[in-house]
């Protein structure tokens, strides 16, 4: 995964930025609780501690749970798998994809807690899948790294130095990204309330279809070309 000419893969990361960006509004405008990122998380943990909100706290301390075991479950699952070389990828989106859309028809109005928990488990495995893609540290479901990356490689072309050129460019358009797919879940949520869930399955399912459509055999190709 080191050549920049690998067009349907980093599709196939683009759609992976969105979904996050979308699930993550869906779960944040919906229940209430951020799904992809933790620090704000641990920041309204101890908060809930010190005033006493203890159901409130063991609700925080879930989320953290989940996500801390989807980044287990993937490095369990997917150590050294690059991408293209292995299934485990599709497999685990249409999985997630399918069991995020049924939840949104299946259980009842009391327990949509219990998707958010879903969501951050998955987006935990789908954060921990791609620690490095183009040469950068890549984080699908949160932005703060990427905000981090992009201010530090402009602060070397506004000092002169020698920088990869590219690397601007694709980190200030996967934040892009990340935020449209924000926007999109927002909107989504309140318009289709709870069955915005059911879109963000499909959108899991189609990123699945994605990549057993075009990923592994764009990698096939670029195998036997060398």
């Amino acid at each position: 995964m080191r050549k920049l000419s690998r067009k349907n893969a980093s599709l196939w990361v683009s759609l992976m930025t969105f979904s996050a960006g979308f699930i993550n509004a869906e779960t944040l405008l919906g229940p209430a609780f951020t799904s992809s990122h933790h620090t704000g998380n641990l920041t309204h943990l101890a908060s809930a501690l010190k005033n006493g909100r203890w159901t409130l706290a063991l609700t925080y301390l879930g989320m953290i749970v989940a996500f801390f075991l989807g980044s287990t479950i993937a490095g369990m699952l997917f150590y050294q798998c690059e991408i293209g070389h292995s299934k485990r990828y599709g497999y685990f989106l249409l999985m997630s994809g399918t069991l995020y859309a049924l939840m949104s028809f299946t259980l009842p109005s009391e327990l949509l807690l219990i998707p958010c928990f879903f969501a951050a488990l998955s987006l935990g495995i789908q954060n921990g899948i791609l620690l490095n893609y183009h040469g950068v540290t890549t984080r699908t479901t949160h932005m703060t790294g990427y905000l981090t990356d992009a201010g530090i490689e402009l602060g070397k072309r506004l000092r002169g130095a020698q920088t990869t050129r590219w690397k601007l460019p694709y980190l200030m358009l996967h934040i892009l990204i990340y935020v449209v797919g924000a926007v999109v879940g927002a909107l989504t949520r309140h318009m289709l309330f709870r069955y915005a869930m059911t879109v963000a399955g499909a959108i899991q399912i189609v990123c699945g279809i994605i990549y057993f459509a075009m990923v592994i055999p764009e990698h096939i190709k670029e195998r036997d070309r060398t």
